[in-house]
């Protein structure tokens, strides 16, 4: 895709601190819950095992939402969807900070990541819609402030419980929700076509297809890294606390850093971008694999990772088939989960099997592994810029 320099800075206006709000509520929410799980375990008289359905219960809700969220978008309105599910996050807060019993508590948590997928879902597409000369700035902000907001939610977290109860944590998001709402009324509407035509659409189009695959095979290696830097460090004698500090590196360097190359891929064209975070963080990968020095992958993956998300982003919300903004924004959103969940499963697969051989050894072929990835999705980049004269590509 060949971007125009813009025309004139970017800003940042109420719109934008709107949508930032949303997704930095949901992304402290979640991470903020982890550290109230055992206050919430004790209060109910319930075993850890239990009490993670409140996290997990989220999670399954906002990924069963997404898809039918779309289609009700492209229906009714993205604006007034977003609107109703930043009311519904806020609003279920409260309940469920006077949970009776642990049976309403996941039932409201449930319901919560239903209402979560109509913000996290819908933010990039309408970002993209609403900062037409400046996406990859917009996208890179809210990259920036998804990552401030894992950095935040854990001590955030622990503050509160220690300082007011578990309850507290529930309670701050009606303040900043009802903020939220008060700015969103001049976001743009995303053009939709309805979930099954809109899905139709989207499967015909290869750019998009690709540029979706290549998100997902990015959250592979993201998540898959993320993954075994604590069992490597760990089995090399390092605290979990002291681990958990060099892992804020990479969320710190995409705060900074995120905005920045979202204006440079405005400036340069957002596939060239994208393609140089895979190569980035394929580097980051095998570096720090060979060498065995990690200070290597967080700084590497940390730059990578700003390289690419921003970018990236804009790419596949730009290749949408017309009609379709609101579902690709939320198959954005699947291509992210996929990714993660594939991480996951793929590297603590390849630990469990290769650990036994020496945890350096697994480290360095997992690393090898997990920098093919990111590979494939620079190759997947390079796929969809072969199909440019072939396949026309809508604006958002």
């Amino acid at each position: 895709m060949v971007s125009l320099p813009p025309t004139d800075q970017p800003r940042f206006d109420l719109r934008l601190l709107s949508m930032l709000i949303g997704v930095v509520l949901s992304t402290v929410d979640s991470s903020a819950l982890n550290l109230a799980l055992p206050s919430l375990a004790a209060h109910f008289g319930v075993t850890a095992a239990a009490i993670q359905g409140a996290s997990s219960l989220y999670l399954i809700g906002s990924a069963l939402a997404l898809l039918p969220i779309a289609g009700l978008a492209g229906r009714i309105g993205t604006v007034r969807i977003y609107r109703l599910s930043l009311a519904g996050f806020a609003v279920l807060s409260q309940f469920l900070a006077y949970s009776p019993n642990l049976h309403t508590l996941l039932a409201l948590r449930f319901l919560q990541g239903i209402a979560g997928a109509g913000i996290v879902g819908l933010v990039p597409g309408m970002t993209a819609a609403t900062f037409r000369e400046h996406r990859g700035w917009a996208l890179g902000v809210v990259s920036g402030s998804v990552a401030a907001g894992a950095l935040m939610g854990p001590p955030l977290g622990g503050f509160l419980v220690q300082w007011f109860g578990w309850q507290a944590i529930f309670y701050i998001n009606l303040p900043f929700g009802a903020l939220a709402l008060l700015l969103s009324g001049r976001l743009s509407e995303l053009p939709g076509v309805g979930l099954w035509q809109g899905l139709k659409r989207a499967g015909r189009t290869p750019r998009f297809l690709l540029a979706l695959f290549s998100t997902t095979c990015f959250f592979t290696q993201s998540f898959g890294v993320n993954l075994i830097w604590p069992f490597f460090l760990e089995a090399g004698g390092m605290t979990p606390g002291a681990v958990g500090v060099r892992m804020l590196i990479p969320s710190a360097m995409l705060m900074v850093a995120g905005p920045i190359c979202g204006r440079l891929s405005d400036r340069r064209g957002y596939d060239r971008v994208s393609w140089l975070g895979c190569l980035v963080l394929a580097a980051a990968s095998w570096g720090q694999g060979l060498t065995g020095l990690v200070v290597v992958g967080l700084v590497g993956i940390g730059l990578g990772r700003a390289l690419f998300l921003a970018a990236n982003n804009v790419a596949v919300l730009s290749q949408a088939p017309e009609g379709t903004a609101a579902v690709a924004s939320c198959l954005l959103s699947i291509a992210r989960v996929s990714g993660q969940a594939l991480g996951s499963i793929l590297a603590g697969f390849l630990w469990a099997l290769l650990a036994g051989g020496g945890s350096r050894r697994a480290f360095m072929i997992i690393n090898l592994v997990l920098g093919g990835v990111a590979i494939v999705a620079g190759l997947l980049i390079a796929g969809r810029k072969r199909l440019r004269t072939r396949v026309p590509c809508p604006s958002l």
